[in-house]
């Protein structure tokens, strides 16, 4: 039997860092080997364990010397970085439509990502999350890819994007000054995913790049590379049918296999060969929307009900414990 390696991460951002590394004298190729990464890396993308590429994430965060690491590496990242799904966001016709279709084509920039973008109406908020993932890709890939997110909203604005607030889910020890001032907003730590949110008005402001005619067309090309991608991989898979069956509370294993046209013993099988199981996937799921409802104003009864819990005991038991 394979071991097992735990959820692929798909890179791209080595050889960002290995320019930004040499530009301290510093060479990028021990730090990958010491992480058990590929060579391969310092020219071009890679999957690997999302363990090894935290590990490395880390080792190159402390050799580069700052705490602040994550919006470093988004501020060193090229425009254009995102390939298709960018030139989509620039061209949309609003910033709110920008965010929906970010979301839509998530597995283009990253296929363990799961972005979901949630209109309350007076304000709109973005999420991300790595299912069976408490720190979702970990603190410095959180930090760079909400950074680069809000850099490219600024490129398509042509000012600073105003946001009300941002949160994460690794927590921080020190530096969270620094960066609730590089984001301009309030900003939160362990949170159950990371994410912002923004006002009504910047959600409907009509971005300077906007091209309805160009935006049919990318969105075309999006769909279309999604559709050569392939199969998402499990929990990915896992995740969006349980989104789409927590309120019909036919949440079992059983049930759930079905409706991915899997055998129940096969789910856990794949989910155990990327390090997590149904159980851990479906918790994941539910304090995601939890932390959603309660932001749209829902009582704890109707959040439970809305989860498939018997009632707001049986939640608390089952997600706060």
């Amino acid at each position: 039997m394979a071991a097992k390696t735990g959820l692929l991460f798909t890179l791209r951002l080595v050889p960002v860092i290995g320019t930004m590394l040499k530009r301290k004298g510093i060479d990028a190729a021990p730090l990958l080997v010491e992480s058990g990464l590929p060579l391969e890396a310092l020219r071009g993308e890679i999957t690997a364990p999302l363990e090894r590429v935290q590990v490395f994430m880390q080792r190159a965060a402390d050799a580069f010397g700052t705490d602040q690491f994550g919006t470093a590496v988004a501020d060193a990242m090229p425009s254009g970085f995102f390939g298709v799904v960018e030139f989509l966001l620039r061209s949309a016709p609003t910033l709110a439509d920008s965010l929906r279709a970010l979301c839509e084509f998530a597995s283009l920039i990253n296929p363990i990502s799961t972005m979901r973008f949630v209109d309350h109406g007076h304000e709109g908020c973005l999420h991300n999350a790595v299912a069976s993932q408490r720190d979702t890709a970990g603190r410095h890939l959180n930090e760079a890819g909400l950074a680069y997110i809000v850099r490219q909203f600024k490129a398509t604005l042509g000012t600073a994007m105003p946001l009300d607030r941002i949160w994460f889910s690794h927590a921080r020890a020190t530096g969270a000054e620094d960066i609730a001032r590089y984001f301009g907003c309030p900003v939160r730590f362990q949170a159950p995913d990371c994410g912002f949110a923004v006002s009504r008005a910047v959600l409907d402001i009509v971005p300077q790049t906007s091209d309805p005619l160009l935006y049919k067309f990318m969105h075309e090309q999006a769909r279309a590379q999604l559709a050569r991608a392939g199969e998402l991989d499990i929990v990915t898979h896992l995740v969006r049918v349980l989104e789409t069956r927590l309120r019909s509370n036919k949440l079992g294993a059983d049930e759930v296999a079905r409706a991915m046209a899997i055998t129940p013993r096969t789910l856990q099988r794949h989910l155990a060969d990327a390090g997590t199981s149904f159980r851990e996937v479906l918790a994941h799921v539910r304090v995601r929307r939890r932390a959603e409802l309660l932001v749209s104003g829902m009582i704890d009864g109707e959040i439970a009900a809305y989860l498939g819990f018997s009632d707001v005991r049986a939640m608390r038991r089952s997600l706060d414990e």
